[in-house]
C-alpha cells in the first residue's frame, strides 16, 4: 500500500488578505421589560439565548425584573427574527416568527416562568417540529452559517466537494504518464486550513480528508473511499461534520488523445452543533465524469463533472435534533490544467496544476446556490520503487459565490 500523507503550510500565505469584518454574535437580542429601555445581548450559544430569561440572568439586566413583570424581546435566531414576550402577570411565554405567522405559547396556567422557558429551549432541541421545520428552512435559505447547507463549508457543499475530489484523486496518476506500478492502493490523508467570511462573519475551518483507493487488476475497474472530518468555528460557535463516500471506478474509454473516467457513487454525512441548534443527516449518491486530454507529454486537461441528488434527514447530536426537510440537486463542473515543470526533486518532476469549478445548487432554496473554486498546486510524485511516502502536493484554493461569501484555505494534497 502506497501512503500519502500531507500537512499543512500556513506560513508564507498568511498574508493573503481577504475582507475583514467585526465579530458578530451568532445570536442577539433586544430585551425590554416594563416598557423601559431596551438592553442588548449578544450569545455564540442558543442555550445561553434562551437562558436569558431566566429569572437570577434577567436581574442581572433589569434589578427590578420579578417573576410578574411585563417582558419583551426582539430575538434574532442566526438571522431569523423571532419575538418572545411574558405578559403582566403570566407565566406562560409567547413565541413568535412575525414573517411566517407562526404563534406559539410555552408554559402553563399556574406554572413558572423557569419551566415555560425549559419547554421553549426543549422545543428547539427537537420536541417541536413544526417550529423546527420552520426556522430550518430559514436558516438554509436566509443565513451565511447554517451548518446542514446554504454556504460552502456547510455539509451539503463539503460533500459535493469531496465527491469530486474522490475522482481526481484516484485518476491523477493516469495523467502525464505517470501510471502506478506495483501496488494498486494508496492511502492518504490531507489536512486543510480556511479562512472565511460568510456574510458579516469570520469562519475558521479545520478539514482533515481521510482516502482510500484500490484499483483491481487491469486498472479498469476500482474502489474508492473518502470520509473528510471537519470542525468549523464560527465567531466562537462550533460545528463538526464527518461524511463517507463510496464509490465504483470505471474506465470507460481509452486511446491516446482520451481516457475517460465514470463512477457511480453514494454517500452519507452527520452534522451537528450544540452551539448552533443544529443536527442533520444528509444522503444520496450521483454520477461523476472524468475526461482526461493529453495535449503533451509533458500537459494534460481533465474535465470533470458530477450529478448528485442529496436529501436531508433529522439525527439526534447531543441534546439536538432539528427538522431538517430538504432535497437538492447538486451540479458541479471544473476543468484542470496540468503542466510538468522544468525543476524536479530527487530526480521527480514538479508538477503544477490550476483547476476552476462550478457548483450549482437546485431544489429546495438556500443562501448560497452558486459557487466558484480557483485552485492552484504544485507537487511531485516520488518516483522511487516502494517509497513509503508516494506524493507530495501542497496548494491553496480561493472560493467566492453567488452571495458574497468568500474564503481561502491552504492545503496539501487537493488536486482537483
Amino acid at each position: 500500500m502506497k501512503i500519502q500523507f500531507g500537512a499543512y503550510l500556513v506560513a508564507g500565505l498568511a498574508c493573503f488578505v481577504i475582507s475583514s469584518t467585526q465579530a458578530k454574535d451568532v445570536f442577539f437580542a433586544q430585551i425590554n421589560v416594563d416598557q423601559g429601555s431596551y438592553q442588548t445581548q449578544g450569545y455564540s450559544n442558543i442555550s445561553d439565548a434562551i437562558d436569558q430569561y431566566a429569572s437570577t440572568n434577567m436581574k442581572l439586566l433589569f434589578p427590578n425584573y420579578t417573576e410578574t413583570t411585563y417582558a419583551h424581546s426582539a430575538l434574532n435566531l442566526r438571522g431569523v427574527n423571532t419575538q418572545l414576550e411574558f405578559a403582566k402577570d403570566s407565566p406562560q411565554l409567547q413565541f413568535s416568527i412575525p414573517s411566517l405567522g407562526i404563534h406559539k405559547t410555552y408554559g402553563a396556567v399556574g406554572g413558572t416562568r423557569e419551566q415555560a422557558k425549559e419547554e421553549f429551549l426543549n422545543a428547539l432541541k427537537g420536541e417541536d417540529s413544526y417550529i423546527l421545520k420552520a426556522l430550518t428552512k430559514e436558516w438554509v435559505k436566509n443565513t451565511a452559517i447554517d451548518p446542514v447547507a446554504g454556504n460552502p463549508n456547510s455539509l451539503m457543499s463539503t460533500m459535493s466537494v469531496s465527491t469530486t475530489d474522490a475522482m481526481s484523486d484516484m485518476t491523477s496518476n493516469h495523467a502525464l504518464g505517470a501510471k502506478t506500478e506495483g501496488s494498486r492502493s494508496s492511502f492518504g490523508i490531507a489536512p486543510r486550513f480556511g479562512r472565511y467570511t460568510q456574510g458579516d462573519y469570520g469562519i475558521d475551518v479545520y478539514n482533515l480528508p481521510l482516502t482510500y483507493s484500490h484499483w483491481f487488476a487491469g486498472n479498469k475497474i476500482g474502489l474508492a473511499i473518502d470520509a473528510p472530518i471537519t470542525l468549523v468555528d464560527t465567531e466562537g460557535a462550533y460545528s463538526g461534520s464527518i461524511n463517507l463516500g463510496v464509490g465504483v471506478n470505471v474506465k470507460a474509454y481509452e486511446n491516446k488523445d482520451l481516457t475517460w473516467f465514470v463512477m457511480p457513487q453514494v454517500r452519507v454525512g452527520a452534522t451537528g452543533s450544540e452551539d448552533l441548534g443544529s443536527a442533520a443527516i444528509i444522503y444520496g449518491g450521483g454520477l461523476v465524469s472524468n475526461l482526461q486530454f493529453p495535449l503533451s507529454w509533458d500537459a494534460s486537461i481533465n474535465i470533470i463533472n458530477m450529478a448528485t441528488v442529496y436529501k436531508t434527514d433529522s439525527i439526534q447530536i447531543g441534546d439536538y435534533e432539528t427538522h431538517y426537510d430538504l432535497k437538492n440537486t447538486v451540479l458541479r463542473n471544473g476543468v484542470e490544467y496540468s503542466q510538468v515543470l522544468k525543476r524536479s526533486i530527487n530526480n521527480s518532476p514538479l508538477i503544477a496544476k490550476v483547476s476552476l469549478a462550478r457548483t450549482d445548487f437546485h431544489g429546495d432554496e438556500l443562501y448560497t446556490e452558486v459557487s466558484h473554486d480557483i485552485s492552484a498546486s504544485i507537487g511531485f510524485k516520488n518516483l522511487k520503487p516502494n517509497a513509503w511516502i508516494s506524493d507530495y502536493r501542497i496548494g491553496a484554493t480561493y472560493t467566492y459565490t453567488d452571495n458574497d461569501l468568500k474564503g481561502f484555505m491552504v492545503n496539501m494534497g487537493y488536486t482537483f
